[in-house]
């Protein structure tokens, strides 16, 4: 038999409170854990699941499902057939279940009409501490996507250290949309654990462009929480739609200037709370971005600075994470982050921060999107891609160098219609200098009179 000693609840809160906002109106968490336990009982006998559900409540319900289950969620970076075929040939024990189908892999199709005329209160099932939930795979941003594996207890006592410091004691109900999918590190703690173990209703929905995220927003009631990226939130304030008061704007995947910050706040009246984590350990530090520049570590966490980089610790991790990242320890748990190692570059003896030299870039009047980044690996100059509508880069360049050093310009500039973002707003390296090397050569072509029409 299970005890507290061993185990934890799937959820702690209380069986009438509502924990979804779904398609047929709101979800209590009884009638969850009721429909999440018929669920479980009909999944195939797999080890693993790969959990590609677009819509965020059937997720949430297969997730737990499984949990009860017994068996261990994948979660792939993107929804690619070649990714989801490349987890499940390292994975071979499993099935998928979702709206994609995939050659070679089983799939299971659950009956949610059915799933959801379960109206009995069932009890709360208790999860083993180190009980394997999940593997969440990390974005590839930088290279090739890692595993991470997730333990009930890691998972348990991250959600209860993240309800702390983001709700700040808030005891009233939050109504809270993500645009970040629930595969994500990200969207996953704050959108699917948080809701088990706070006073939460998750929107069924991803919505991706401004109007639909308006209308995801208008149709919950206040107060109402928004979780994002500094790329859909930048878009949704300069889109001319209507602004809706959100309570809480929580921000992470990307670094968020405070002037952006401080817009968002003054337009839809709640406040900006930035988030630093990382698929490894979660969510470890907050802060204010509109009027802080330091980050507040996690009572939860320990934070050590060595000449290898970061290392991160806690109790309920199953090891120590080290992040190469450049950070000043400034007080007791609070740190300043200068940029990861792989975006610190020296260049003529200088070394400068990608970070920071993006920053720049992106507050150039006119610039809707852009990137500087290193092309190559021995490259002796930086290059810069730049989604700007009505700008040369001349234009770009003129702006850019009293803010900056000239050893740090771009070039070679290049105008292009969008950047190939990821669903969470990161740029994945592989396909920017795919992205780049493409511009390059259709300007060499047109450079020399030889464009060719199916570039």
């Amino acid at each position: 038999m299970q005890t507290l000693q061993s185990s934890r609840p799937l959820t702690d809160r209380d069986p009438g409170d509502i924990i979804v906002l779904g398609p047929d109106g709101e979800i209590s968490v009884a009638q969850f854990v009721a429909r999440a336990t018929k669920l479980a009982s009909q999944l195939p006998d797999h080890r693993f699941v790969i959990n590609m559900a677009a819509d965020r409540y059937e997720f949430f319900l297969g997730f737990c499902a499984a949990i009860i289950a017994g068996q261990c969620t994948l979660m792939p970076s993107n929804r690619q057939r070649q990714t989801v075929q490349q987890v499940a040939g390292d994975y071979p024990d499993c099935y998928l279940l979702g709206d994609i189908t995939v050659d070679g892999i089983e799939q299971f199709d659950v009956d949610f009409d059915h799933i959801a005329e379960v109206v009995d209160v069932a009890e709360i099932p208790l999860i083993p501490l180190q009980q394997l939930c999940a593997i969440v795979f990390t974005s590839g941003s930088t290279g090739a996507a890692t595993p991470n594996c997730k333990y009930w207890k890691t998972l348990f006592s991250g959600a209860v250290s993240n309800a702390a410091a983001l709700l700040q004691g808030r005891n009233t109900r939050l109504n809270l949309v993500a645009t970040v999918p629930q595969q994500h590190m990200w969207g996953f703690e704050t959108s699917i654990m948080l809701p088990l173990f706070a006073n939460i209703a998750v929107s069924h929905v991803t919505p991706f462009f401004p109007q639909d995220i308006v209308d995801a927003l208008e149709s919950m009631p206040e107060p109402r929480a928004l979780v994002s990226s500094p790329v859909h939130v930048d878009a949704l304030l300069n889109a001319g739609v209507a602004r809706p008061r959100v309570h809480r704007i929580y921000s992470a995947t990307a670094p968020m200037s405070s002037r952006l910050a401080r817009k968002l706040e003054k337009h839809f009246g709640g406040r900006v709370i930035e988030i630093f984590g990382c698929s490894e350990a979660g969510t470890f530090a907050t802060r204010n971005t509109a009027s802080e520049l330091l980050w507040q570590l996690s009572p939860t966490f320990d934070l050590e600075v060595t000449d290898d980089g970061v290392i991160i610790r806690a109790a309920h991790l199953p090891e120590d994470v080290l992040l190469h990242d450049v950070v000043e320890m400034v007080a007791e748990g609070q740190f300043r982050w200068h940029g990861r190692d792989q975006d610190m570059v020296n260049i003529a003896g200088k070394r400068g921060s990608l970070a920071d030299l993006n920053h720049r870039l992106t507050s150039i009047s006119g610039v809707i999107d852009g990137v500087i980044f290193m092309p190559e690996e021995d490259s002796k100059r930086l290059a810069a891609l730049v989604v700007a509508p009505g700008l040369q880069p001349s234009d770009i360049l003129e702006q850019l160098k009293p803010a900056i050093e000239p050893a740090f310009l771009p070039r070679p500039v290049y105008i292009v219609s969008m950047l190939p973002r990821q669903e969470t707003g990161k740029l994945a390296k592989k396909m920017l200098i795919e992205l780049f090397e493409q511009t390059r050569r259709i300007k060499a072509q047109q450079d020399d009179g030889t464009t060719d029409s199916s570039s």
